[in-house]
């Protein structure tokens, strides 16, 4: 095994080495490693890259510091560009994300409202002298903004719960038609 390690926030480009016959991992750094940055970087190399080799398995066994190694900084501008794109398209997903939801969050507000509004309508109708075509033409209009609704809300909700008795029998009346 020889494979290279970005670290973004120490911006600081390692390459570990896993030797089988001594059964060690040695590393370098493209720049000389602070004493913090070694305890994080030999606890990620322990953790995330020993279990892949026979490191824990046989003995001895020997994690190594080599130093520093300058051909790795012609690897370096790579790796800072690849982090940078990859935070880049993060952020774009994050930003994206969050106007997804805006735009669900908004369409579901504006479909509840107008669902309110015309249950208001339908009662109207319901305790006046009953048109029929205003009737029938209200109660398509809820079915429609009520799927509306189920479908930016994320919400199942049935029509029959949401229509007053008195309304349920017309509304089944004018399903069957």
């Amino acid at each position: 095994m020889d494979e290279l390690f970005y670290f973004p926030t120490f911006d600081l480009l390692i390459k570990v080495i896993y030797a089988k016959e001594a059964n060690s991992l040695r590393y370098a750094a493209h720049r000389a490693i602070k004493t913090n940055e070694k305890k994080v970087l030999e606890r990620y190399i322990l953790q995330e890259i020993a279990p892949n080799t026979e490191y824990y398995t046989r003995t001895p066994s020997l994690l190594l510091y080599m130093g520093v190694d300058v051909s790795l900084r012609k690897e370096l501008k790579t790796y800072q560009v690849k982090d940078t794109i990859k935070n880049i398209i993060e952020r774009k997903h994050s930003i994206d994300d969050k106007v997804q939801d805006l735009i669900t969050t908004s369409l579901s507000n504006y479909y509840f409202e107008r669902l309110g509004e015309k249950l208001i309508d339908l009662r109207h109708i319901l305790g006046s002298e009953m048109e029929y075509e205003r009737l029938e033409n209200t109660l398509k209009e809820i079915t429609t903004l009520l799927q509306a609704y189920n479908q930016n809300s994320g919400q199942k909700i049935d029509i029959v719960t949401i229509l007053p008795q008195e309304a349920i029998k017309h509304y089944q009346h004018l399903c069957n038609e």
